[in-house]
Protein backbone atom coordinates (compact mmCIF):
# COMPACT_ATOMS: atom_id res chain seq x y z
CA UNK A 1 0.00 0.00 0.00
CA UNK A 2 0.96 3.43 -0.68
CA UNK A 3 -0.15 6.67 0.99
CA UNK A 4 -0.67 10.01 -0.61
CA UNK A 5 0.61 13.45 0.43
CA UNK A 6 0.41 16.81 -1.40
CA UNK A 7 2.44 19.79 -1.86
CA UNK A 8 1.05 23.26 -0.16
CA UNK A 9 2.57 26.96 0.21
CA UNK A 10 3.58 28.13 2.90
CA UNK A 11 1.47 30.66 4.40
CA UNK A 12 4.40 33.24 4.60
CA UNK A 13 7.17 33.87 2.15
CA UNK A 14 11.32 32.90 3.29
CA UNK A 15 12.44 36.40 4.81
CA UNK A 16 15.57 36.22 3.21
CA UNK A 17 14.64 36.08 -0.46
CA UNK A 18 10.62 36.39 -0.44
CA UNK A 19 10.42 32.85 -2.33
CA UNK A 20 7.24 30.75 -1.69
CA UNK A 21 8.02 27.44 0.00
CA UNK A 22 5.64 24.67 -0.27
CA UNK A 23 5.02 21.98 2.71
CA UNK A 24 4.12 17.72 2.01
CA UNK A 25 1.19 17.20 3.86
CA UNK A 26 -0.63 13.91 4.09
CA UNK A 27 -3.81 13.02 2.42
CA UNK A 28 -5.45 10.61 3.10
CA UNK A 29 -7.63 8.63 1.35
CA UNK A 30 -10.26 7.78 3.55
CA UNK A 31 -11.13 7.58 7.34
CA UNK A 32 -11.03 4.11 8.61
CA UNK A 33 -13.61 4.12 11.48
CA UNK A 34 -14.29 1.70 14.71
CA UNK A 35 -16.86 -0.57 12.63
CA UNK A 36 -14.58 -0.92 10.33
CA UNK A 37 -11.68 -1.76 12.70
CA UNK A 38 -13.30 -3.95 14.59
CA UNK A 39 -14.30 -6.01 11.29
CA UNK A 40 -10.54 -6.31 10.52
CA UNK A 41 -9.45 -7.65 14.07
CA UNK A 42 -12.61 -10.12 14.13
CA UNK A 43 -10.72 -11.48 10.98
CA UNK A 44 -7.88 -11.85 12.42
CA UNK A 45 -8.55 -12.68 15.93
CA UNK A 46 -11.74 -15.03 17.82
CA UNK A 47 -13.13 -12.17 19.50
CA UNK A 48 -16.47 -11.61 18.41
CA UNK A 49 -17.93 -7.81 17.05
CA UNK A 50 -19.75 -7.54 20.89
CA UNK A 51 -17.30 -8.14 22.53
CA UNK A 52 -14.54 -5.90 20.20
CA UNK A 53 -17.11 -3.20 20.62
CA UNK A 54 -17.67 -3.19 24.36
CA UNK A 55 -14.03 -3.08 25.26
CA UNK A 56 -13.45 -0.01 22.85
CA UNK A 57 -16.83 1.65 24.64
CA UNK A 58 -14.56 0.99 28.39
CA UNK A 59 -11.04 2.13 26.86
CA UNK A 60 -13.02 5.36 25.77
CA UNK A 61 -14.73 5.48 29.08
CA UNK A 62 -11.69 4.93 30.72
CA UNK A 63 -9.57 7.54 28.86
CA UNK A 64 -11.80 9.72 30.07
CA UNK A 65 -12.08 9.39 33.25
CA UNK A 66 -8.31 9.08 33.75
CA UNK A 67 -8.12 12.97 31.70
CA UNK A 68 -10.85 13.83 34.16
CA UNK A 69 -8.68 13.08 37.06
CA UNK A 70 -5.76 15.13 36.10
CA UNK A 71 -3.53 11.98 34.85
CA UNK A 72 -2.61 11.73 30.99
CA UNK A 73 -3.14 7.82 29.21
CA UNK A 74 -0.43 6.00 27.31
CA UNK A 75 -1.21 3.51 25.24
CA UNK A 76 1.75 1.27 24.78
CA UNK A 77 3.27 1.02 20.99
CA UNK A 78 0.15 4.00 20.15
CA UNK A 79 0.88 7.02 22.62
CA UNK A 80 -0.56 9.17 24.81
CA UNK A 81 -3.33 11.26 25.08
CA UNK A 82 -3.24 14.31 27.51
CA UNK A 83 -5.58 17.21 28.21
CA UNK A 84 -5.28 20.95 27.13
CA UNK A 85 -6.44 23.84 28.88
CA UNK A 86 -7.54 26.96 28.10
CA UNK A 87 -8.36 30.70 29.68
CA UNK A 88 -8.60 34.42 28.70
CA UNK A 89 -4.67 36.55 28.99
CA UNK A 90 -3.33 37.04 32.28
CA UNK A 91 -1.06 40.00 33.42
CA UNK A 92 -0.09 38.15 36.33
CA UNK A 93 -0.33 34.84 37.81
CA UNK A 94 -3.34 35.21 39.78
CA UNK A 95 -5.72 33.14 38.13
CA UNK A 96 -8.70 31.36 39.49
CA UNK A 97 -9.71 27.40 38.64
CA UNK A 98 -13.12 28.82 37.62
CA UNK A 99 -11.48 30.74 34.62
CA UNK A 100 -9.68 27.62 33.23
CA UNK A 101 -11.85 25.68 30.94
CA UNK A 102 -10.85 22.42 28.94
CA UNK A 103 -10.11 23.22 25.29
CA UNK A 104 -9.02 19.62 23.79
CA UNK A 105 -7.36 16.19 23.75
CA UNK A 106 -3.54 16.20 22.71
CA UNK A 107 -2.00 12.65 21.06
CA UNK A 108 1.68 12.20 21.42
CA UNK A 109 2.75 9.40 19.28
CA UNK A 110 5.03 6.51 20.55
CA UNK A 111 8.12 6.04 19.16
CA UNK A 112 7.28 2.79 18.14
CA UNK A 113 4.37 3.62 16.50
CA UNK A 114 6.58 6.37 14.98
CA UNK A 115 9.60 3.77 14.03
CA UNK A 116 7.10 1.09 12.20
CA UNK A 117 5.92 3.95 10.02
CA UNK A 118 9.05 5.31 9.13
CA UNK A 119 9.10 2.98 6.20
CA UNK A 120 5.71 4.56 4.55
CA UNK A 121 5.60 4.51 0.71
CA UNK A 122 4.51 7.99 -0.60
CA UNK A 123 3.64 9.22 -3.45
CA UNK A 124 1.67 12.66 -4.27
CA UNK A 125 -1.27 13.40 -5.39
CA UNK A 126 -3.18 16.81 -6.62
CA UNK A 127 -4.88 19.17 -4.56
CA UNK A 128 -8.22 17.07 -4.94
CA UNK A 129 -8.62 13.51 -5.92
CA UNK A 130 -11.37 12.62 -8.34
CA UNK A 131 -13.34 10.19 -6.18
CA UNK A 132 -14.05 7.61 -8.86
CA UNK A 133 -17.56 6.98 -7.52
CA UNK A 134 -20.81 8.07 -9.57
CA UNK A 135 -22.98 10.84 -8.65
CA UNK A 136 -25.25 7.81 -7.83
CA UNK A 137 -23.17 6.02 -6.05
CA UNK A 138 -21.81 8.46 -3.71
CA UNK A 139 -25.31 9.16 -3.10
CA UNK A 140 -26.82 5.83 -2.59
CA UNK A 141 -23.98 4.85 -0.22
CA UNK A 142 -24.92 8.41 2.07
CA UNK A 143 -28.05 7.10 2.35
CA UNK A 144 -27.32 3.97 3.48
CA UNK A 145 -24.84 5.67 5.68
CA UNK A 146 -27.77 7.79 7.26
CA UNK A 147 -30.12 4.88 7.46
CA UNK A 148 -27.62 3.95 10.47
CA UNK A 149 -26.53 7.18 11.40
CA UNK A 150 -28.99 10.18 12.46
CA UNK A 151 -26.70 12.36 10.59
CA UNK A 152 -23.44 13.08 8.33
CA UNK A 153 -21.19 15.70 7.99
CA UNK A 154 -19.33 17.12 4.63
CA UNK A 155 -15.73 15.75 6.55
CA UNK A 156 -17.57 12.72 6.64
CA UNK A 157 -19.44 12.27 3.66
CA UNK A 158 -15.68 13.06 2.04
CA UNK A 159 -14.39 10.65 3.60
CA UNK A 160 -17.00 8.08 3.32
CA UNK A 161 -16.86 9.00 -0.64
CA UNK A 162 -13.42 9.20 -0.97
CA UNK A 163 -13.64 12.56 -2.49
CA UNK A 164 -12.63 16.13 -1.87
CA UNK A 165 -14.25 18.24 0.18
CA UNK A 166 -15.35 20.73 -2.60
CA UNK A 167 -16.70 17.67 -4.13
CA UNK A 168 -18.44 16.94 -0.87
CA UNK A 169 -20.01 20.23 -0.70
CA UNK A 170 -21.34 20.27 -4.20
CA UNK A 171 -23.00 17.34 -3.68
CA UNK A 172 -24.38 17.90 -0.13
CA UNK A 173 -25.77 21.11 -1.05
CA UNK A 174 -27.48 19.31 -4.68
CA UNK A 175 -29.16 16.83 -2.33
CA UNK A 176 -30.42 19.43 -0.17
CA UNK A 177 -32.04 21.61 -2.94
CA UNK A 178 -33.33 17.79 -4.43
CA UNK A 179 -35.27 17.74 -0.77
CA UNK A 180 -32.93 14.26 -0.55
CA UNK A 181 -31.51 15.30 2.70
CA UNK A 182 -32.16 18.57 5.16
CA UNK A 183 -29.31 20.54 6.85
CA UNK A 184 -29.52 21.91 10.30
CA UNK A 185 -26.25 24.12 12.03
CA UNK A 186 -25.14 22.66 15.04
CA UNK A 187 -22.52 24.36 16.97
CA UNK A 188 -19.62 25.38 14.12
CA UNK A 189 -21.12 22.92 11.63
CA UNK A 190 -23.79 21.85 9.25
CA UNK A 191 -25.27 18.34 9.75
CA UNK A 192 -27.16 16.30 7.35
CA UNK A 193 -30.35 14.33 7.90
CA UNK A 194 -32.83 12.12 5.99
Amino acid sequence: MTANYKLVKNLTARKSDGKVLYHARFAPEMTVRSGELIDQVRERTALSPADLKAALQVLQDLIVESLNNGRNVELEGIGTFSAVLTHRPLEDKKVRAESIRFRDVHFRSSGKLRERLRTMSLRRVDEETPSGLTDTEREERTLAYLQEHPHITGKEYASLNECGRNKASVDLRRMVEEGKLRRERFGGMWLYSI
